[in-house]
């Protein structure tokens, strides 16, 4: 029966519910059905951190660029997307294990991030638990998302995990994030 259900998949689906399965299977028995924050009060499991600090993923400076359907976003040096998570704080970062980074990869830095013309908010940096240094945003920790394949992607806008939910970086928003577009939002991920 297995066979026959692949079969009638396309091929890139068939491969996503492939890796997604092999994500599971790794996260142990805690890779549970994702459930709604609202269901829940129960963190997720982010007190393991990968063991050496993640490599630096940008040259520090955060640039602004005009996006079709949000306006103007955030984006990295390679003109990727950046996210924040509605839960997430320089206090109480909630992404920190290896199969949560593996989704969102945090934007690390080795250097004081950069402001790019027209942005209006505050950047900084936090260091991780790794001891890498992760930048900020209106005290917004700052991700890309790994199925954002080219710049102008925005394919994690809505995403519900953590606790929270994911969203594209808009200029001047207090929080950084913009809940206009929900094109993914009732995913999520157990880490």
């Amino acid at each position: 029966m297995k066979r026959l259900f692949l079969h009638t998949l396309r091929p890139e689906l068939a491969g996503l519910l492939i890796v997604f399965s092999l994500i599971a299977a790794a996260c142990g028995s805690s890779a549970s059905a994702y459930t709604s924050p609202a269901a829940t009060n129960a963190s997720p499991a982010t007190t393991e951190a990968p063991s050496e600090a993640l490599p630096a993923t940008g040259g520090g400076t955060v640039q602004v660029t005009n996006h079709p359907e949000f306006g103007q976003i955030l984006v990295n040096p390679d003109g990727m997307t950046l996210y924040t998570n509605t839960v997430d704080t320089p206090e109480d970062l909630r992404c920190t294990n290896i199969a949560c980074t593996n989704f969102w990869p945090p934007y690390i830095v080795n250097a004081e991030p950069a402001a790019g013309e027209g942005i209006s908010g505050s950047l900084g940096t936090v260091t991780r638990p790794d001891g890498s240094k992760q930048v900020t945003y209106n005290q917004q920790p700052l991700y890309t998302f790994y199925l954002d394949k080219q710049p102008g992607d925005t394919k994690g806008d809505g995403f519900t995990d953590l606790g929270g939910t994911w969203h594209v970086v808009t200029v001047g928003s207090p929080s950084g994030g913009n809940s206009s577009n929900s094109n993914s939002g009732t995913g999520g991920y157990q880490y």
